[in-house]
Parts: C-alpha cells; structure tokens; sequence
C-alpha cells in the first residue's frame, strides 16, 4: 500500500497494533467490520514513516487475506464499501483491493462511490486521479469522486513522463472529458450555485465552459452579473464568455459533426497527457463551432 505525503503526527503507538487476519480469516461480517476499523483508523498524513510502514504491512496482509480467499470474503468487503461509517483511508484502499479483483461495472460503481468518501490528504493524489480517471474512462458515472478534488485547492498531479503539472481544473478535465457531459454537468451547475472558495469556482466555471451545452452558457452569463457572485469570479466568467465569441459558436453548425466531434473529444481523454490536453483544447474549440441553437450535449 501506498500512502500520501507525511506529516509529522503523535499516533506511533499504531505501530504495536498487529494484523490478525492471516491468523483468523474473516469470515463473517462482524469480524470484517471489527479488523477493518483497528486496522484503518488512523489517518496517514498525521504520523511517522514508521507507523505508515508498519501499517502497510499490516494492510499487505489483509489484501492478501482476502485474494487467498475471496469467494467467502469479497462479499463481506462490498458490504463494508457501502458503509457510511468506516474509516476514511479504508474506502480508498479498500477500494483499489475490490477494482484489483473485480472488473465488473457493479464493482466498479461501488468503488467510485466509496472512493467519493476518501480522504484526500491520505492519498496521493496522483494515484487518486488515476483510479477515478480509469473507471470514467469505462464509462463509469465518477463525478462526485471527480468534485470530491473540489475540495482541496492545492489539489495537483504531476506527469514526470511528461513533464507536464495538472492543477486542479486540469485535474477535474482529465476525470470527467471521458464521460458524456450530461452525466456530469447537472452535479457541476448545483455546485457552482453554492459558491465554494474561489479555486473551486474557477474550475466549476472551466467546467462550464468544456461542457459546451446552451443550458451552460446560461449559467456562465448568470454567474458573471449576478450580484452574489465576486468581482473576481464576475470577471472569470466574463473572460470565459469571451472566448467563446471568439472561437465562433455555431460557425459552422452541424449535429453529425457536433455528435462525431464529442465522442472524438471523449476518445482522446481516455489517456492523460500533455498532448492529451492539447487535443481536447483544438476539439473543444470545434465542437464550439459546430453547436447549433438549442443544442445540448449527448
């Protein structure tokens, strides 16, 4: 197991705390629950090295526990994903164990939701962006796991492959472009009419604008005069509007061409690079010019 970035903390006695798993299987749904919350309340960001080494071994085990045995204890897991009350950390490893196991659209959708609950300062966020990316990129609905990044405004992920930074906006692109904006834009205008910190309305307001559907222009025009709205957020959304006049809504309209040019858009962010990000900026900039009136995204 993997942890986040550390940070000084005072829970080293959570290293004397063993794995009893291999020494007694999991085998019914008390046992599961009773193991998950000695072995995952602990938050990785607050203790030593030490500890995080101790407790990845300890977490070794019980992946391996249920691999050796997951006829009998993967349903037990599942049961534990879907609850409200378990540590943080655990529903994000539990988690990657279940998508390590199962491939199954069902698994799949149980994974985003529970991921949704994480943490986001136990986990690397690299990792954390990966995992929610793959499972849109199989057409899995991830957006409150995606919006969850909303959070944390120094939210960012490098590509040392690329030597290319995702900040948060870019982030958020990369998690939900694989998906069918109608999937996810209904959850983006609800947040954006909270009004969170200015980083988190930026990205909305970037959102927005990717999503390219006449109901959210209607939003971005109604952020940048309504009086509730910040100067600096007014101005944003006015800039972003600009733009859109000048790359030519409606240029060329064609909804054969719309419709191929979005799923060629979806296509592309199914990979995350530079070049990845270039191509969807020039596709965004053509599905822009081919939306008609009244035309909303598939």
């Amino acid at each position: 197991m993997r942890f986040g970035c550390p940070r000084a903390g005072a829970l080293a006695l959570l290293a004397l705390c063993g794995f009893q798993a291999t020494a007694q299987s999991l085998s019914t749904q008390e046992v599961m629950h009773a193991q998950i919350k000695s072995l995952y309340s602990f938050s990785p960001s607050t203790v030593t090295a030490q500890v995080r080494s101790s407790k990845s071994k300890q977490m070794d085990a019980f992946w391996d526990e249920i691999k050796q045995n997951k006829d009998r204890e993967l349903p037990l897991l599942r049961k534990e994903l879907e609850s409200q009350d378990d540590p943080p950390f655990f529903f994000f490893d539990g988690s990657t164990l279940l998508l390590s196991l199962s491939h199954t659209p069902e698994d799949q959708k149980l994974a985003a939701a529970a991921i949704s609950r994480t943490d986001l300062r136990d986990v690397q966020r690299r990792q954390y962006l990966f995992v929610v990316h793959g499972l849109a990129v199989q057409g899995i609905d991830v957006t409150p796991a995606a919006l969850h990044i909303l959070g944390d405004p120094k939210f960012e992920v490098y590509l040392p492959e690329h030597a290319y930074k995702l900040d948060q906006s870019a982030c958020l692109l990369v998690a939900l472009l694989p998906l069918k904006s109608d999937i996810w834009l209904p959850a983006v205008i609800a947040q954006s009419q909270r009004r969170p910190d200015l980083t988190a309305m930026k990205t909305l307001l970037l959102l927005l604008f990717y999503a390219q559907t006449d109901r959210s222009d209607q939003v971005l025009r109604t952020i940048a005069t309504q009086e509730q709205s910040s100067k600096e957020v007014q101005e944003f959304a006015k800039t972003i509007l600009k733009h859109e006049r000048e790359l030519g809504i409606g240029k060329k309209p064609s909804h054969q061409a719309e419709d191929r040019l979005r799923e060629e858009r979806r296509t592309r962010m199914s990979s995350i690079s530079d070049e990845a990000m270039g191509d969807m900026e020039e596709l965004t900039g053509k599905i822009a010019q081919a939306r008609t009136p009244a035309t909303h995204a598939p």
